[in-house]
C-alpha cells in the first residue's frame, strides 16, 4: 500500500453505537471511531488510473465471544480491468489504529489481532487480504525512507506478487500455523522498503494471532531493532482491478 501521509480531515465519532452504517468512496474518505482504536478508511490513491469505483463501509462494532471489540465492514471493489494498469494497485481499504502507536516495540506487550473475510468476485480480480504496519527508529515517522514498510500477506488472488519478487530474501520456518518466505524491495513512489511476508499456505478466510510475534520475527531476521517505533498499523485489503465485495470483520489492538 502506499503509506499514510497527511490525513485529510476525517469524521469523528465520539460514540459508535450512535454511528450508522455508512459508505465511503470518496478517494480519502474516513471515519475516526473515538470509543475504538480505529479509523476506517478509503484509501482510493491511484484513482486517477482507475477506470470505476471504490467503497470502504461501516457496518458496525460488535463485542466477540471473548468480550473484545470488532469492527464489521466491507470493501466493494468495480474496476474495471485495463492492461496498461493491471499491475498497478489502485488503493487500499482498511481499518487503521488511533490508539498506542508511536510506542518502541520493547515496549509493547501485544498486538492481538483477529481478521475474518469473505470475497465474492463476479470478474476477473486482483488483490489480496492484509495487515500493513509502518516502524521507524524515529517517533511518528511514517513518511521518509528511513521508515520501514511491512506487509503480512494472508491472502492473495489475480497473481499478484510482492515488491522484491521472484527472490526472497528469508524464510520463517514457523509463524501463525505455517511458513513464510520475506520479499523486500524499495517502493520507488515513495522510497521506502518494504518487507513482505508471504505464507506458504495461505489463509483461506480466517486468521487470529499476535502482531508482536510477526514483528520479532522481523527483528530476528534483522529487518530492523527491537527499539523501533511501531507508528502505523492497520488491517485491509489491497485491490488491483475487478467487481468483488470484501465481508470482513476486524479485531486490533496493541496493548502496553
Amino acid at each position: 500500500m502506499a503509506p499514510v501521509l497527511a490525513l485529510p480531515q476525517p469524521m469523528v465519532i465520539s460514540d459508535s453505537t450512535k454511528q450508522k452504517a455508512t459508505q465511503l468512496c470518496g478517494t480519502d474518505d474516513s471515519i475516526v471511531l473515538t470509543d475504538t482504536p480505529w479509523i476506517i478508511y478509503n484509501m482510493f490513491y491511484n484513482a486517477a488510473q482507475s477506470k470505476g469505483t471504490q467503497c470502504t463501509n461501516y457496518d458496525h462494532v460488535s463485542t466477540s465471544l471473548s468480550g473484545g471489540k470488532e469492527i464489521v465492514w466491507s470493501a466493494v471493489t468495480n474496476i474495471d480491468y485495463v492492461s496498461s494498469t493491471s499491475n498497478i494497485p489502485k488503493g487500499y481499504s482498511f481499518i487503521g489504529l488511533t490508539q498506542n502507536l508511536e510506542t518502541k516495540l520493547s515496549a509493547i506487550d501485544s498486538i492481538p489481532a483477529t481478521y475474518e473475510w469473505t470475497r465474492t468476485n463476479s470478474t476477473a480480480y486482483k488483490g489480496n487480504i492484509c495487515l500493513d504496519f509502518m516502524t521507524s527508529d524515529t517517533k511518528g515517522d511514517s513518511t521518509s525512507s528511513s521508515a520501514q514498510e511491512l506487509m503480512l500477506w494472508l491472502n492473495y488472488t489475480g497473481g499478484q506478487l510482492p515488491i522484491g519478487w521472484p527472490t526472497p530474501v528469508a524464510t520463517v520456518s514457523s509463524l501463525y500455523g505455517t511458513s513464510w518466505k520475506l520479499y523486500q524491495g524499495k517502493n520507488d513512489d515513495t522510497g521506502i522498503t518494504v518487507s513482505s511476508l508471504l505464507p506458504d499456505t495461505q489463509f483461506g478466510g480466517s486468521w487470529e494471532g499476535d502482531v508482536k510475534d510477526w514483528l520479532e520475527a522481523l527483528v530476528k531476521l534483522d529487518v530492523f531493532g527491537a527499539d523501533t517505533y511501531v507508528n502505523v498499523g492497520n488491517a485491509g485489503t489491497e485491490y488491483f482491478y475487478g467487481n468483488a465485495a470484501v465481508n470482513a470483520t476486524v479485531g486490533l489492538q496493541i496493548n502496553l
